[in-house]
């Protein structure tokens, strides 16, 4: 994987125990050996980890961030950092436990700073900030490289509101015409990319403020009752004690795990495929065979929106992970509306 060399373990002691390094040294020869993504990821850490009893997700932080600055350094020599690129500097990334803090160092080494400050520390993925860092590249963001003063105030206010937009998730019209002005005055072209992200958005804080949509769910409904949206989904019980380990407190206590991932080993049984539908009332799990899941609204206590699904967690403590694929933003968008429509409706 990339320019990495392989290390070469520290013996052992004389009694026969091997030095912790040797955990960092093998994760690093997994990784430098690897030659797909598939070879190698977080579960091989926390696997080499217990294996050494040495947690690598905190231990030897210096020599981590060191084999993530080579990769991005190849990556940056070798190409224009794309779509493949951050999708592998990301992966590797999270197999070696890195946060946005620790990140930070090697992005403004290679692009400046203007995200960093324009971005909280867990609110974008690597892929996404790494991404905006290309854009902040691309805008020409170094003063020696601007025709201007103005251009370069303007160049980033632009990426500083795209990337306000992405970190909250929605873009407001005033976010989206000031984008289209700067982006006009200075005639620039925002990557495609880029502009998907941005136009989801905005459908976002359209579904957020506008009407909610009624749907034919296919369901036999109570009077009163709203359909909102019916969709193909994948849906597994969660075994709560390892979800709240990965996810950990503080993203569960704020809520921002949109950059983190729900892996299969979390689930207590296997998921389960068949429909995911959505009323202003409840959840229905309907599966391809067998009888349904019903969650009621009036239930749930938080969900959480993350990268491959959305994680329902009721009053009860039951943790249900739902994964609509491609609709997953709108799904989560809908059934957060619903919720705190419901909650707002509710007596004190």
């Amino acid at each position: 994987m990339g320019p990495l060399d392989l290390l070469r373990p520290e013996p052992a002691s004389r009694f026969g125990a091997a030095p912790p390094r040797n955990a960092y040294v093998e994760l690093h020869n997994l990784i430098a050996a690897a030659e797909t993504l598939g070879e190698f990821g977080p579960a091989d850490r926390v696997r080499i980890s217990r294996r050494h009893n040495v947690d690598l997700a905190f231990s030897f932080g210096a020599e981590r961030q060191a084999l993530y600055q080579a990769l991005l350094d190849d990556r940056l020599a070798n190409g224009d950092l794309d779509a493949e690129d951050r999708r592998i500097l990301g992966h590797v990334a999270a197999t070696l436990a890195l946060s946005a803090a620790d990140l930070r160092p090697a992005h403004e080494r290679a692009f400046g700073t203007a995200v960093s400050e324009a971005v909280s520390d867990d609110c974008l993925s690597v892929e996404e900030r790494l991404l905006l860092y290309k854009l902040q590249h691309l805008l020409g963001l170094d003063p020696r490289l601007a025709d201007g003063a103005y251009d370069v105030l303007a160049r980033e206010r632009l990426t500083k509101t795209i990337a306000g937009a992405l970190c909250d998730g929605v873009l407001t019209p005033e976010e989206e015409a000031e984008i289209e002005r700067v982006r006009v005055a200075l005639s620039l072209d925002i990557p495609a990319r880029v502009r998907t992200m941005l136009d989801h958005a905005r459908d976002r804080w359209k579904l957020r403020q506008g009407e909610l949509p009624v749907a034919d769910v296919g369901l036999s409904l109570a009077r009163g009752e709203v359909g909102r949206m019916r969709t193909e989904a994948d849906w597994a019980p969660l075994d709560v004690r390892r979800f709240q380990r990965h996810v950990g407190e503080q993203a569960l206590m704020s809520g921002r795990t949109a950059s983190l991932t729900v892996p299969a080993h979390l689930h207590r049984k296997r998921a389960r495929p068949g429909h995911a539908i959505l009323t202003d009332r409840r959840i229905v799990l309907q599966p391809e065979v067998g009888l349904p899941d019903e969650i009621r609204v009036e239930h749930l206590f938080q969900i959480l929106r993350f990268r491959n699904g959305t994680v329902l967690r009721t009053k009860s403590e039951r943790h249900v992970y739902i994964d609509p694929g491609a609709q997953n933003e709108v799904f989560y968008s809908l059934l957060h509306h619903t919720l705190f429509r419901e909650r707002a409706a509710a007596p004190d």
